[in-house]
C-alpha cells in the first residue's frame, strides 16, 4: 500500500514537472519568438534609419553642389576672376550624378514624392544652367544680364524650396518609422507578457529583456544621430607645425552649426588658418558654412593680405547673402611655418590666443565682423611666433560657456583654462572642451568649434 502511495505521489510529481516543464518551454518559445522579432523589427528600422541618414547627407551634396556653382558664378560676375569658375570643373553632370545617387538610396523609404521633387530639381537646376549661368559666363555684361540674374533668383528659390520639401517628407517618413516600429515592439511585448502571467519571475524576466532591448534601440538611435551630427573638415598638414581640432554642436537634432575650421596650404611654407561662426543652426548654417570656407580659401589663392582678404569677402557675402539677419564673425591667418611669421586680421572675433611658456595673451580684433557695410575697412597684425608656441583659436562656444548660474567664463576664465592645459595640441583641444562640458553641465548653449596650432614641432 505504501509502495503504490509512494508510485502515485511520484507519478503526480513526474506529471506536474512534464506540465511545468511544458508550460516553461512554452513560455520560453514564446519569449524567444518575441525575442527574434523583435529584433529582426529593430535591425530593419536601424536599417531604414541608415537610409535615410544617407539620403539626407546625399541630399545636402545636392545642396552644397548648387551653392558652390552658384557662388562661383557670382564671384565671376563681381570679379571677372576665372578663379571663381572652379566649380564648373565638374560640369553639370556631376549635379545629376549627385541627384541620381540621391534617388538610389531614397528608393529603399519608400516615399514616392522625393523621386518626383528630385526629378523636378534636377529640372530646375538645367533651366538655371541654361537659362541663367552659361548666358552670363559668355556674356556677363549683357543688357539683359540682370534679369537673368532675377530669373536665377526665382529657380534658386523653387530649389530651395524643394530641398526643404523632401527633408520634411523625409522627415515624417522618420517619424512614422519610428512609431510603427515603437508600436510593434511593444505589442510583442505584450502579447508575451500576457503569455506568462502565471509566472512572476519570467514576467520580471521579460521584462528586463524589454529593458535590455530599449537599451539597444536608444543606443542604435544614438549611432544614427552621432552619424547625422559628424561635421568634418580637410585640414591640411603645414611643416613644423602639429594641430589639434575639436568641435561640438549644441543642437542636438541637426548636429550641425555654423562653426568651422579650416587649414589650407597656399605653397611648401605658407598656410591659410581660419577660424569662423556663422550665424545660424542647421542645414541653411551648414550651407552657408561651405560658401564661408571656400570663398575665402578662393581669394586667399590671389591675395596675401589677410586684411584684404576679408575687405573682399565682405563685399562677396553681401553681394551674394540677401538675408540682413546673417552674419560671420572670422578671424583669417597667413601662417610662415618657415619664418614662424602669422599675420591676421580678424573680423569681431575674439577668440584668439597665444600662449607662449604658459602665459596666455589675447590676440587683437582688427575690424569688426563680416556682413554689415561693404566699404567696413579691416587691419592686419603680424605676429612673431617661438619654437613651442601654442595658437588657440576658439569660436564663441568657449568663452560663453555658462555654469549652472548662468555666469558666462568670458575671456578671461577661457585663458585661464587655457593655462592649464597641455602642450600637446589634440590634447589641450580635448581639455577644452572636457571643461566646457564640465562648467556647463553636459549643455551647450552654443557650438564650439576648436583649432590648436603648435609651432616648431613636426607635423
Amino acid at each position: 500500500m505504501l509502495e503504490a502511495n509512494h508510485t502515485e505521489i511520484r507519478n503526480a510529481n513526474v506529471r506536474g514537472a512534464l506540465v511545468l516543464g511544458g508550460l516553461l518551454a512554452a513560455i520560453l518559445a514564446v519569449a524567444v519568438g518575441i525575442s527574434v522579432r523583435i529584433y529582426t523589427q529593430l535591425d530593419s528600422g536601424t536599417a531604414f534609419e541608415r537610409a535615410l541618414v544617407t539620403a539626407q547627407h546625399g541630399l545636402d551634396g545636392i545642396v552644397t553642389i548648387q551653392l558652390d556653382q552658384e557662388t562661383g558664378l557670382r564671384g565671376y560676375l563681381a570679379t571677372n576672376s576665372t578663379l571663381f569658375l572652379e566649380p564648373y570643373l565638374g560640369g553639370n553632370r556631376s549635379y545629376a550624378k549627385a541627384i541620381g545617387e540621391f534617388k538610389q538610396s531614397a528608393d529603399a523609404l519608400g516615399i514616392p514624392e522625393v523621386e518626383s521633387a528630385a526629378n523636378e530639381m534636377l529640372t530646375l537646376h538645367n533651366n538655371w544652367e541654361r537659362e541663367v549661368a552659361q548666358p552670363l559666363l559668355r556674356h556677363p555684361h549683357a543688357k539683359d544680364a540682370l534679369t537673368r540674374e532675377t530669373e536665377g533668383k526665382i529657380l534658386v528659390d523653387q530649389l530651395r524650396g524643394d530641398t526643404t520639401r523632401i527633408q520634411n517628407l523625409l522627415e515624417l517618413r522618420l517619424k512614422d518609422v519610428q512609431g510603427e516600429l515603437k508600436h510593434r515592439i511593444d505589442q510583442a511585448l505584450f502579447g508575451g507578457l500576457a503569455s506568462v502571467v502565471v509566472f512572476g519571475l519570467v514576467c520580471i524576466g521579460f521584462v528586463t529583456s524589454r529593458h535590455q532591448m530599449q537599451t539597444v534601440i536608444d543606443r542604435e538611435r544614438a549611432m544614427v544621430e552621432t552619424l547625422q551630427g559628424a561635421f568634418s573638415t580637410d585640414l591640411d598638414s603645414l611643416p613644423g607645425v602639429r594641430m589639434g581640432r575639436a568641435y561640438i554642436s549644441a543642437d542636438v537634432d541637426a548636429a550641425v552649426g555654423g562653426d568651422l575650421y579650416d587649414v589650407r596650404r597656399l605653397d611648401p611654407s605658407r598656410g591659410l588658418v581660419v577660424v569662423a561662426d556663422i550665424s545660424g543652426k542647421g542645414l541653411q548654417a551648414a550651407v552657408n558654412t561651405a560658401f564661408v570656407k571656400y570663398s575665402i580659401r578662393m581669394l586667399a589663392r590671389t591675395i596675401d593680405d589677410p586684411a584684404e582678404i576679408l575687405a573682399q569677402f565682405n563685399r562677396v557675402f553681401l553681394d551674394t547673402v540677401r538675408d540682413p539677419n546673417l552674419f560671420v564673425v572670422v578671424f583669417v591667418g597667413i601662417l610662415d611655418s618657415q619664418s614662424r611669421l602669422l599675420r591676421y586680421a580678424s573680423a569681431g572675433h575674439s577668440g584668439s590666443y597665444l600662449r607662449r611658456a604658459h602665459e596666455v595673451s589675447q590676440l587683437a580684433v582688427t575690424g569688426p565682423i563680416v556682413g554689415l557695410d561693404p566699404e567696413f575697412g579691416y587691419e592686419s597684425r603680424t605676429l612673431s611666433l617661438d619654437a613651442g608656441d601654442l595658437i588657440v583659436l576658439a569660436t564663441d562656444g568657449l568663452s560663453e560657456a555658462r555654469n549652472g548660474d548662468g555666469e558666462l567664463l568670458g575671456d578671461e576664465g577661457a585663458m585661464e583654462l587655457l593655462e592649464a592645459t597641455a602642450d600637446e595640441p589634440q590634447t589641450c583641444a580635448d581639455e577644452l572642451v572636457a571643461a566646457v562640458r564640465l562648467r556647463s553641465g553636459g549643455t551647450l548653449h552654443d557650438d564650439l568649434a576648436l583649432l590648436v596650432l603648435a609651432i616648431g614641432a613636426a607635423a
